[in-house]
């Protein structure tokens, strides 16, 4: 039987489409829509662990996205943004909401009314969010308290500095100390400095600096914060990992990525790495090193490491990851076409490394040098500057067909653009306007897909003019296509 809960009495609601089926198996998934596809691979693991039905499983997304529509089954968004305004809510923010939400609760306990267990699955587990401590459910994630310390950029000079190459580093305990610091640096290099706060996500609160004039206009406001100050290490290459921390002795890792970094933004990545055999070997095996490090803290579950390759090819750790990052959903599309048939997916990995503590049945790592059947690449289009909309895009959501199109064959490339937010919308500086994915055979595959996915964002920005496409323009007449036949 199918019931519909009322939410209007809980002003954290922004959206909800979720009807309980008691009939069903579900539990609850807390991320961003960008990593709503990963709940189908934490469905399959739940199936393959506790031996029910696919087919009897459900997920309930709660996210934060403030969109136009969601063509996405189960979600509740909570955003308390009652107007056509798309601004980034931060994570500790969203966390505190769902913690505070009465509708959420009651969610929680009609579930348990029909099944003994609710699995909290997270795209980054937080010590505001508490949901686990009502009875009956359990959070699938790293623990909150090893998440935070690994979240502090401070933190992690501090941890890993003595196991794996890191740039130096020094504290300013304040924006002044910061100032006289960073002059003092300057005084005697004539590198560029990098500076951030302890947390800086995607490098939101971090900049390169080439002189104190960069670093007034970014952090003058942040009179009493700490700040990390490093010599920035000129480099060829960004590339990233994606694993699990099973045990102390288990690091699983899936492959490396090569991301796009503007200054300190991250904008998408791209697979498989271009990097020689010997670097890669030399990433994957820091990545290990320090995923052994983080076991010892008692992180178990889903992790990315950071890095950059400078111009005399040396490797240099830059963070640690500790929740799913941007790689994610599309290393777990990868790995259905890099593993022998059922083998364990990621979040099959994970749910293994939580709750026992060891690696999951039939676990196998990618030959990280075999021809990947499908390249892939992504890219974040992020708003600098505030605008409106004036236009819509086709709210898509088959990235796991499209993957399995192109390494089985049946098409050669194909892109999508994911998480446009609408029509007539307020956009925010720091927001994202949509993401766009590509999937192919080659990097030029990759490289077409991503550029014509940010031309068709291009054109629902009022502010956007690209001359030299236009909307009336027939397909083989377009000077795109001109340009790479």
């Amino acid at each position: 039987m199918q019931t519909s809960l009322s939410s209007k009495d809980d002003l954290h609601v922004r959206f909800t489409n979720f009807v309980y089926d008691e009939d069903k198996y579900y539990f609850i998934f807390i991320t961003e829509l960008k990593a709503y596809g990963i709940g189908h691979f934490f469905k399959e693991a739940i199936s393959k662990a506790y031996k029910i039905d696919k087919n009897a499983i459900e997920f309930i997304s709660i996210s934060p996205d403030v969109f136009e529509q969601y063509n996405y089954d189960n979600v509740i968004i909570i955003n308390n943004q009652t107007q056509r305004v798309h601004k980034r809510k931060s994570h500790d923010e969203f966390m505190k909401d769902i913690t505070n939400s009465s509708y959420i609760d009651f969610v929680i306990d009609t579930i348990l009314e029909n099944q003994n267990e609710l699995f909290i699955y997270m795209f980054e587990t937080s010590p505001y969010m508490n949901l686990d401590n009502k009875e009956g459910v359990k959070l699938i994630g790293p623990n909150k308290e090893v998440v935070a310390t690994l979240s502090d950029k401070i933190a992690l000079y501090e941890i890993f500095g003595n196991i794996v190459p890191m740039a130096n580093y020094s504290v300013a305990n304040s924006y002044m100390e910061l100032l006289s610091s960073a002059k003092k640096l300057f005084s005697r290099t004539k590198n560029s400095l990098f500076v951030s706060l302890p947390r800086s996500a995607a490098g939101a609160n971090s900049i390169i600096a080439n002189s104190l004039g960069d670093i007034e206009k970014k952090f003058s406001t942040c009179k009493d914060e700490t700040f990390l100050i490093t010599e920035f290490i000129a480099h060829c290459s960004d590339p990233t990992t994606l694993g699990v921390v099973i045990n102390e002795d288990e690091i699983y890792i899936a492959g490396v990525a090569d991301q796009r970094i503007d200054g300190t933004k991250f904008k998408g990545s791209t697979f498989p790495s271009k990097l020689s055999k010997e670097i890669q070997e030399e990433v994957i095996r820091q990545a290990r090193v320090v995923g052994k490090k983080m076991a010892k803290m008692g992180y178990r579950g889903i992790f990315g490491c950071d890095f950059i390759v400078s111009k005399d090819e040396k490797v240099y750790f830059i963070e640690t990851n500790p929740r799913k990052q941007g790689t994610t959903m599309e290393f777990c599309c990868t790995l259905r076409h890099l593993l022998p048939k059922g083998a364990p997916n990621l979040p099959e990995l994970e749910l293994y490394a939580v709750t026992k503590s060891k690696k999951a049945p039939k676990m196998i790592e990618p030959d990280f040098f075999k021809t990947s059947p499908v390249f892939w690449g992504t890219y974040n289009y992020k708003i600098e500057q505030k605008l409106t909309t004036h236009s819509y895009l086709p709210q898509q959501n088959g990235e796991v067909a499209m993957f399995d199109s192109v390494a089985k064959n049946k098409i050669n490339k194909e892109f999508m653009v994911v998480e446009h937010i609408g029509q007539d919308f307020f956009v925010n500086e720091g927001s994202f306007l949509g993401r766009v994915i590509a999937v192919g055979k080659s990097y030029r595959d990759i490289d077409v897909g991503i550029d014509m996915g940010k031309r068709i964002l291009n054109y629902t920005v009022k502010r956007v003019e690209d001359i030299n496409f236009t909307l009336d323009e027939k397909c083989y007449e377009c000077p795109y296509y001109i340009k790479y036949s």
